[in-house]
């Protein structure tokens, strides 16, 4: 272990309060600071009250300083001390608050980037239940392009919009990112810009680059009438921005602290504090595109394009990924049972490619050919073998071109198949009396035993495993309680829930 790594774990056991109570502990995240001094070892430089005000809650608090790592790391390397210090304060699962660049480099824990190019190596179990992500430049700060080459470190330079970092880091999983299931809400602020530009940033990262919408639901995101921080880069910058800061907590921006504790706490009230993109002057009309463009062989042509604000954009509210490419385009592979809300896919899972241009296509994962059930312009069915796992390359290629993406397998994923197909709405069983027989795909290598609830309550499982005559699909054969008509079934594998299903009356 280096001693850089362990003088911040040293820095960690000292800010880590004594008692721990029954919510996990939360670590604190700070961002970029051009020069360290000894008052970026302690949380209140950023974060102001919140540690002590967590303490006070009974919750023990970390602090992850960036700038107790010295040398000013690639935020990937800052990623991969994250990990240490999880791993380190020895609980089975925590809740992190990130400040700005914090932000960033917990998505480079999530997906295991490393500064070699092109390289992840994901964490199996991320140990992260919670995440409160506030004014995460997640497709970089306000730093004109140019100057890139004139910044004082990596960190800065990975800040820059339209770097290779952000976008590997935007499209590692199925070229887009995945949070992991990780429970997450993101703040940002609108307190910044000038004339007709008001409300479009924080003062240090535009509104469209610190939305959580690229990987989240619109509520996910709460806008509050609050600046970036109060930080060098900030005032560097200078975009007009006075308001009090979004995560140096203190009586002057309540808002941000009634989100944090209502969220960690788990409570709903963090849903009515501020507002949505959906309902933001700016985010409800536009939106970020990150664009690259390749050839039909998904051979890059061209620099990465980065546009903060785009009218009429793919998705507004937040920022897109295109790769503008002929030939086969993948958009998406879901479970052929229901699409989940994480990317993760399971050995021997039934699965299906979405996308354009696929009629025709041999589908490969590190170069083994897969069983394809069905195949369309717009749709393949495959079966994933049994010895896949991990971070995987899968390739369609057809007479018109090639495409491959990252594909990421965990032990189990289940998915439930309903009647109708879609994923929602009735399951597709076999009823008999108090027995029921649920069909899925995604129960893959795991040797623990799935558990399987109605409407909430656990009932008992008579066997989970393969289903006979059919290759990827499995079967669960469940009991229930005497004279129940019908109910909502989860069925909960590894560290995964499935799709909820509804039992049809018998």
């Amino acid at each position: 272990m280096s001693k850089d790594v362990m003088r911040f774990l040293a820095l960690l056991t000292l800010a880590a309060s004594a008692a721990l109570g029954q919510r996990p502990p939360v670590i604190l995240i700070d961002g970029y600071h051009l020069t360290c001094s000894s008052e970026n070892l302690t949380s209140d430089h950023d974060f102001g009250d919140l540690q002590p005000r967590l303490q006070a809650e009974g919750v023990q608090v970390a602090f992850f300083g960036t700038c107790s790592v010295l040398g000013s790391p690639s935020i990937e390397a800052l990623g991969n001390s994250l990990g240490v210090a999880i791993r380190n304060l020895n609980a089975p699962t925590v809740d992190v608050v990130s400040h700005s660049m914090g932000g960033l480099i917990v998505r480079s824990y999530l997906s295991g980037k490393q500064p070699i190019f092109g390289v992840f190596m994901p964490p199996a179990d991320t140990r992260v239940r919670k995440w409160v992500s506030i004014a995460t430049p997640n497709f970089g700060a306000l730093i004109p392009s140019p100057i890139a080459d004139f910044l004082p470190d990596i960190q800065s330079r990975e800040l820059v919009p339209g770097n290779q970092f952000l976008f590997d880091l935007a499209t590692w999983n199925q070229n887009h990112d995945d949070l992991r299931g990780v429970d997450t809400v993101g703040i940002i602020g609108n307190a910044g810009g000038f004339g007709p530009l008001a409300g479009s940033n924080d003062g240090t990262v535009a509104v469209t680059s610190a939305s959580m919408s690229f990987a989240l639901p619109d509520e996910r995101t709460r806008v509050l009438p609050y600046c970036h921080g109060a930080g060098n880069l900030t005032s560097i910058l200078g975009l007009g921005c006075d308001a009090p800061p979004l995560a140096r907590i203190q009586n002057d921006n309540p808002l941000s602290w009634q989100i944090v504790d209502s969220f960690l706490s788990g409570t709903d009230a963090w849903k009515t504090i501020g507002h949505p993109p959906s309902k933001d002057k700016f985010l409800s009309q536009y939106g970020g595109v990150l664009s690259q463009p390749r050839d039909n062989t998904d051979k890059p042509t061209g620099p990465i394009g980065d546009q903060n604000f785009v009218s009429n954009p793919p998705m507004p509210g937040g920022y897109a990924v295109v790769i503008n490419k002929t030939g086969p385009q993948i958009a998406l592979i879901t479970p052929s049972a229901a699409r989940l809300p994480v990317l993760s896919l399971a050995p021997r899972m039934l699965i299906s490619i979405y996308g354009n241009n696929l009629a025709g296509s041999t589908v490969t994962v590190d170069g083994q050919p897969l069983a394809l059930n069905y195949s369309s312009e717009h749709q393949i069915n495959a079966l994933l073998p049994e010895t896949v796992s991990a971070l995987a390359k899968l390739t369609v290629r057809n007479d018109r071109g090639s495409q491959t993406v990252n594909i990421f397998i965990e032990d189990v994923v289940p998915a439930v198949f309903t009647r109708d197909g879609s994923g929602t709405g009735p399951a597709a069983v076999i009823r008999t009396g108090n027995f029921v027989s649920l069909f899925l795909t995604g129960l893959g290598k795991s040797g623990m035993p799935p558990r399987v609830t109605l409407n909430g309550a656990a009932v008992p499982v008579t066997y989970a495993g393969p289903a006979p005559s059919f290759q990827g699909l499995d079967q669960i054969n469940i009991e229930l309680p005497s004279g129940t008509a019908t109910g909502t079934v989860v069925v909960f594998a590894g560290k995964h829930a499935s799709n909820a299903v509804t039992l049809p009356p018998g």
